[in-house]
């Protein structure tokens, strides 16, 4: 009976080993998110920048609207 015992919790350990390990990766994707967010939302702006650039160029040479 008492190697039962000792198996059940050495199982129950790794199986919380488990989950915390699945919960790192979860964490770290959720970073990497982020970081997929704010270079969209970077690039995004330097677009909009370039437009502006490229639209105030046109102007000033009469070609704009």
């Amino acid at each position: 009976m008492n190697d039962w015992f000792s198996a059940s919790i050495k199982m129950q350990q790794q199986m919380l080993d488990a989950q915390r390990k699945s919960l790192e990766a979860g964490n770290h994707a959720l970073g990497a998110g982020d970081a997929l967010v704010k270079a969209q939302e970077a690039a995004k702006k330097a677009a909009e920048a370039n437009m502006a650039a490229w639209t105030a160029w046109m102007n000033l040479w009469g070609m704009g609207r």
